[in-house]
C-alpha cells in the first residue's frame, strides 16, 4: 500500500552550516528563484538566508541539478507552510500531504521544458480544472490555433498520453495523495464521495470504478 515515508518532509529552514544531507532532495529556495539538488547529487547551495527544504525518498525522474526562476510563488508557500507544522510537531497528515505538493511541484516545472508550448498551453489548463467537473476539455482544446486533431497527436506523442487520459491519470494521482493524506490524521478522513467531488468527478460511483481500474483497490482499501 501507499508508503508514507516517500516524499517526506525532514527539514525546513535556514542551514546555516552550509552543508546538506546528501541522501536528501533539496529545494533551495530565493527571493525569484529555486534550486533542487536530488538525492546524491554533488552539490552545495551557498548563502545562509536563503530557506531550504530537505525530502527523503522523493518520487521524482529528476536526476540532474535543476533550477527555475520567476513563478515560484506555490513552491515557496508550500515550504513556509510546511515550516510550521515542523515547528509545532503536530500534523504529519499535512506534512505529508504538503511533501507530495512540493514534489509534484517541482516534477511539474522540470516536466515543463520538456514540451512545446501548445502542448504546456493544454497541460496548464488540465492541472487547472483538476477539480472541476464541469471541464470540457475537448472544447478548451477545439478553441486553440491548431486543429484538434493535430493538438490531440502532438499532446500524445510529447506526453505518451492523450489528453483525456492525461487528465484521468492526473485526476487519480490527486485522489490518491488526497487519501493518503487522512490515514494518519483522525480529523480529516475524507469520505469517497467527498475525495470524487475534489478530484472533479461528479458520480462517487464512477469515481470509485476509475479508481480500482488505476490502483486495483477501491478508493475505501486504498485509505487503509
Amino acid at each position: 500500500m501507499y508508503n508514507t515515508d516517500m516524499n517526506k518532509i525532514v527539514f525546513v529552514g535556514q542551514n546555516t552550516s552550509g552543508e546538506r544531507e546528501n541522501k536528501y532532495m533539496e529545494i533551495i529556495i530565493g527571493d525569484d528563484s529555486v534550486v533542487v539538488a536530488p538525492p546524491y547529487c554533488e552539490y552545495r547551495a551557498e548563502g545562509e538566508d536563503l530557506l531550504r527544504v530537505y525530502i527523503e525518498q522523493p518520487v521524482t525522474p529528476i536526476k540532474e541539478l535543476f533550477s527555475l526562476s520567476g513563478n515560484v510563488t506555490s513552491i515557496a508557500l508550500a515550504a513556509m507552510q510546511a515550516q510550521e507544522f515542523l515547528r509545532w510537531k503536530t500534523g504529519e497528515a499535512v506534512l505529508q500531504a504538503l511533501g507530495n505538493l512540493l514534489v509534484s511541484l517541482i516534477n511539474f516545472y522540470a516536466d515543463k521544458k520538456k514540451f512545446s508550448p501548445m502542448v504546456e498551453l493544454v497541460r496548464e489548463d488540465i492541472a487547472k480544472n483538476l477539480s472541476n467537473p464541469l471541464y470540457a476539455l475537448d472544447d478548451y482544446i477545439k478553441k486553440l490555433p491548431l486543429s484538434y486533431d493535430y493538438v490531440r497527436k502532438l499532446f500524445q506523442k510529447e506526453t505518451g498520453a492523450t489528453p483525456r487520459t492525461y487528465l484521468e491519470n492526473a485526476r487519480m494521482e490527486l485522489a490518491a495523495s488526497i487519501l493518503s493524506s487522512g490515514v494518519t490524521n483522525k480529523y480529516s478522513n475524507y469520505s469517497v464521495s467527498q475525495v470524487a467531488e475534489a478530484c472533479g468527478y461528479l458520480e462517487p460511483l464512477y469515481f470509485s470504478r476509475v479508481f480500482k481500474k488505476h490502483f486495483d483497490v477501491s478508493p475505501s482499501e486504498y485509505k487503509k
